[in-house]
């Protein structure tokens, strides 16, 4: 099962593919929505809750189990405690396994090598490609080119009803085409109310790749979204992927977490890592 449910004034996903639950917003009630997600985990033997977390919140969450893996500063735009304004991603395990990541040297491997990559957001875009923001008739286009570059996704972005649905309300699609077919995408999660923006959902179809399409996309992602007052940007990328990594680092992005075992992405379990940018 893989449901989008608010609880009040909160959004949770409930994944069993992820075997977890995702805390996407939290509302007022936070202790009563954690005795809830505590509830639903153990019913239904998920291991993980994985939860995006005011600063405020983060002492409530520790208390009930959960541990800090990553956070984005100053997230919230009307928080009066400057203190309380950044973001933290807490995760509580209800298996001891999942704490343990199956990919950390070659995690490592990737952040060292990332470390050694300096910041160049200079772009290069080879004028046979064709850049659009996607439309609600590219949805079925763009659900197929999602399944053949992902075996698996934490979101069902194979779904051509989701994406329709996700264009609706907050997500804006970006797609690369070659004479008309799709060879790489990628997507703007907009928290509209704080302003700020997820860049996501990168997909190059594997003989496009080293490219730089998902570099290209980044920058007119950013630029759009600076355009639309979006203040602070991040995403949330596989350990394991140096292109994605040395994309984010080279374009400014801070490292700052890792979530150990958090998605279900090309058939497998993998640690992802955050990184963020404020705008300037």
């Amino acid at each position: 099962m893989e449901k989008i449910i608010e609880i009040n004034d909160s959004i949770i996903q409930i994944s069993d593919l992820n075997d977890r639950i995702y805390i996407m917003k939290l509302g007022k009630d936070a202790d009563e929505l954690i005795k809830h997600v505590d509830n639903v985990c153990n019913e239904k033997e998920l291991s993980k809750v994985f939860a995006k977390v005011p600063g405020h919140e983060k002492e409530l969450f520790e208390k009930k189990g959960y541990v800090c893996e990553g956070k984005l500063k100053n997230y919230f735009v009307d928080d009066d405690d400057d203190d309380d304004d950044d973001v933290y991603f807490m995760s509580k395990f209800f298996d001891e396994s999942r704490k343990i990541s199956k990919f950390s040297k070659e995690a490592e491997d990737v952040l060292n090598y990332v470390g050694t990559v300096n910041v160049d957001p200079s772009v290069k875009f080879d004028e046979k490609f064709h850049l659009k923001i996607a439309n609600e008739a590219d949805a079925e286009k763009l659900s197929k080119h999602y399944s053949k570059v992902f075996e698996t996704y934490p979101f069902p972005i194979n779904d051509s009803n989701y994406i329709l649905k996700t264009m609706q309300t907050n997500v804006k699609y970006f797609i690369i085409e070659d004479n008309g077919k799709i060879v790489a995408a990628s997507s703007c999660e907009m928290d509209i109310t704080n302003k700020c923006v997820e860049m996501t959902d990168f997909a190059v179809l594997e003989e496009y790749q080293k490219l730089g399409l998902s570099k290209y996309l980044l920058f007119i992602m950013e630029k759009i979204m600076k355009d639309n007052g979006y203040r602070v940007f991040y995403t949330i990328a596989r350990s394991i992927s140096y292109g994605m990594n040395i994309t984010f680092k080279k374009m400014g992005y801070i490292y700052s977490g890792t979530a150990v075992n958090n998605t279900n992405i090309c058939g497998k379990f993998e640690d992802m890592n955050f990184w963020y940018k404020l705008v300037e």
